[in-house]
Order: C-alpha cells, then sequence, then structure tokens
C-alpha cells in the first residue's frame, strides 16, 4: 500500500488533534510550518577533522541560454540551532534544537557561519534520486551494526565521509541521470582521495540498497539563502478509525462551546 503524502500525513495528525477535519484543509486552510535557524560560527562543527573538502563543482547555469557555471565551495555537513519555529512539533528535529545537522540542497545561494535564516518547512522536497542515493548511503555506513540508524547520514564519522554525502546530494539533484561526478550536468574536481573513496563506496551500494524513506527527510527552503536538507522522524499518524474518533471528539468540543455561548 501507498503510503499518503508525508504532508498529509502531518496535517491529518494536526487537524484531528486541534479539532478539525481533513476537509477543513481541503477547503483553502494552507499550512505552512518554519523555522528561523542560527548556523554555527564554525558551520562545519561537530565533526571530525578534517572538517569538510574543499574543491570546484561545475552546474548548470540560471542565466539565459544556459550553459554551466563553476565555483569553488567546501562541501561538508552543517551545523545550526533552531531559535524558533510554527507549524510543528519540536520532535521533528532529530537531535534536538540546539543540534540541527543539514547539508546543502542548492548550490544557487549562498550560506556562512552566524548566519540566521528565516526557513519554510517542506515534508516533500527531496528527489526521488536523493531519498535513493541517502538509502545507500544508509546502508553502507550502517553495516555490520545491530540496529539500524535511519539517520546514519546526518552523523558522519568525519569531514570526508560528511563531504562524500554532500557530493552525492548535489549529483542526485543536479544530474537528471546516472552517477559520474566527472561528466554530465554536475561534476566535482579536485576531490580528496579519502572523500572519494566514501563516494564510491556510497554509489556501489546504489544497486543493492532500498531508497530511504521519504518520511524521514525534509528540506528547509527560502529565497534569500542556501535551502537546506536534514532528517525528520516520522509522523505518528492515527489509525482511520482512531483519527475519526479524535476529529469527532473536536467537534463535539466545538459544538458544545457554540451551544453554551448562544446561552
Amino acid at each position: 500500500m501507498k503510503h499518503m503524502p508525508h504532508f498529509l500525513q502531518r496535517a491529518l495528525v494536526g487537524a484531528a488533534l486541534l479539532g478539525g477535519t481533513a476537509a477543513s484543509l481541503a477547503g483553502g486552510v494552507t499550512l505552512a510550518p518554519t523555522a528561523t535557524v542560527r548556523f554555527d560560527a564554525n558551520i562545519f562543527s561537530g565533526v571530525a577533522a578534517p572538517a569538510y573538502d574543499s574543491l570546484s563543482i561545475t552546474y548548470p547555469s540560471l542565466a539565459t541560454g544556459g550553459g554551466a557555471q563553476t565555483a569553488n565551495v567546501a562541501a561538508g555537513r552543517f551545523q545550526g540551532t533552531v531559535l524558533s519555529y510554527s507549524g510543528v512539533d519540536p520532535s521533528i528535529f532529530v537531535d534536538g534544537l540546539s543540534d540541527l545537522y543539514m547539508y546543502c540542497y542548492d548550490v544557487y545561494e549562498h550560506i556562512g557561519g552566524s548566519w540566521q535564516v528565516n526557513y519554510t518547512i517542506n515534508l516533500d522536497g527531496e528527489r526521488a534520486r536523493t531519498l535513493d542515493f541517502l538509502g545507500a548511503v544508509n546502508a553502507v555506513l550502517n553495516a555490520g551494526k545491530p540496529s539500524v540508524d535511519e539517520f546514519a547520514w546526518l552523523h558522519p564519522a568525519d569531514g570526508q565521509v560528511a563531504a562524500a554525502i554532500q557530493l552525492g546530494i548535489w549529483e542526485s539533484k543536479y544530474e537528471a541521470a546516472g552517477w559520474d561526478l566527472g561528466a554530465g550536468t554536475f561534476n566535482a574536481r579536485g576531490i580528496d582521495a579519502a572523500t572519494a573513496n566514501h563516494l564510491g563506496g556510497f554509489l556501489g551500494a546504489l544497486d543493492g540498497s532500498a531508497a530511504l524513506d521519504a518520511r524521514y527527510v525534509m528540506t528547509l527552503e527560502t529565497s534569500s539563502a542556501q535551502d537546506m536538507i536534514t532528517g525528520d522522524p516520522p509522523a505518528q499518524v492515527p489509525e482511520p478509525g482512531t483519527l475519526a474518533l479524535v476529529a469527532a471528539a473536536g467537534l463535539g468540543l466545538a459544538a458544545a462551546r457554540r451551544r453554551a455561548a448562544a446561552k
């Protein structure tokens, strides 16, 4: 059975708990969860040295006429703090509000240490190719371990593992097909040997591993800075009967309040 969209899962839970209904959501109510994030002064903090890999990437240009553009970048995992949030439960942030781990999901904007950014949370903003890659990363990082960490991709052992994950995420988004960072619409040069070794292991696991469940991923989006991709514990959706009971209870409470106000 196919999962209902991630955003709808959370919307239904929120509607039921607040006494609303799915119909009210369909009637024009727009849920736009947000988070304000302050990036650490050392944006790559929390990762063992070397914390990132300095390299050059080429990617599709947004300029009229297309083509490609090149940039020198530092590939790795970012860390920040959630200063405030709305429309979501704090449990949506996997490692807590003070340890928000993220990767860049947007090469066209910039980000820097100590930046404070207002994001819209998109619970379905990732590409299917990204889920394929993150599933392979998790398969490699969880190999031989007694329990599976669905967020292993957020917890790299060092910056070279993190850089390999970041490169694969960029490849998954900016390349339509295939996984060759030496050619195509997205490519990278000057990759550290250890980073390249980790990336090769992840790409080699693609055919034998399942894609990461979309419920474990969300994107943070804005027009003023780089978008981010991070983890998200799946919502606990009540069974249909339970959902109906909770919604009915909410409607009953609302009706009782209206009757009391009319007296």
